[in-house]
């Protein structure tokens, strides 16, 4: 066999054991909603077409996978799987930057993820000084908290409203808050942590934008980790605790 079909077919299976071994699809919220849901290689996403966005994007990210392979790849496309999502000029001088859902630093393990990362149904509007700074900051805490505790899963998404401003020729709606919402349930004492952060620089401490799951299910509409038993589910979602992580 030749030498570069080799190293493209270890890269393959390596890419394909790398990706978070996931039957359940405990990451998948739950509502009411009759959006697209795509499951993509890397990570699911419920796409809005009204909002010309995502509800939600929702992945497991793995300690394993947190080894770099591949380079960030800056190559914004529209979803191949999802019509009316190529908008690009919709994001061309209008002061906001395309914003990942699912960050492509968490996608660094695969080069079939990271093409995925800026898949545009990825992306939405937000404010510059909230991308690179506390949403940034929350995005590299996440990892933090993978390499400790081996595999989180982890839903990331929009509060999307009918007041929203809009931006570009296909009105892409541009959100007030972004929330995001983490699962270790691979020790002992399973639990949660909840985000609710508004599109704008801050300087505060990321403890300041935690609430309870069961919170943010009220603010977003989304039944988050509805697989988990009952009881289990009750139990750890109505805390709210920075310190417990």
């Amino acid at each position: 066999m030749h030498m570069s079909r080799i190293v493209l077919y270890i890269f393959v299976i390596v890419c394909s054991n790398l990706l978070g071994q996931n039957n359940k699809n405990i990451e998948i919220p739950v509502s009411n909603k009759k959006d697209t849901i795509i499951n993509h290689f890397a990570y699911s996403v419920s796409y809005n077409h009204k909002f010309r966005q995502a509800n939600w994007v929702a992945y497991q990210l793995t300690k394993t996978e947190l080894v770099k392979v591949v380079d960030r790849a800056d190559k914004f496309i529209p979803d191949p799987l999802i019509k009316g999502t190529d908008n690009a000029i919709d994001y061309k001088g209008s002061g906001f930057d395309r914003g990942h859902l699912a960050p492509a630093a968490d996608m660094r393990f695969c080069e079939t993820a990271m093409k995925e990362s800026f898949y545009f149904s990825n992306m939405t509007p937000q404010n510059p000084s909230f991308n690179r700074g506390i949403w940034n900051n929350l995005e590299e805490q996440t990892r933090i908290w993978t390499e400790k505790y081996d595999s989180l899963y982890i839903v990331v998404g929009p509060i999307l409203t009918d007041s929203l401003i809009k931006i570009g020729i296909h009105q892409i709606a541009v959100p007030k808050y972004f929330f995001k919402v983490i699962l270790d349930n691979r020790h002992q004492h399973p639990k949660t942590i909840a985000f609710l952060i508004q599109n704008e620089g801050s300087k505060e401490d990321l403890q300041k934008f935690v609430l309870s799951v069961d919170e943010l299910e009220i603010i977003s509409g989304f039944d988050f980790f509805s697989k988990l038993p009952n009881e289990l589910e009750n139990q750890i979602e109505k805390k709210s605790c920075f310190e417990c992580w």
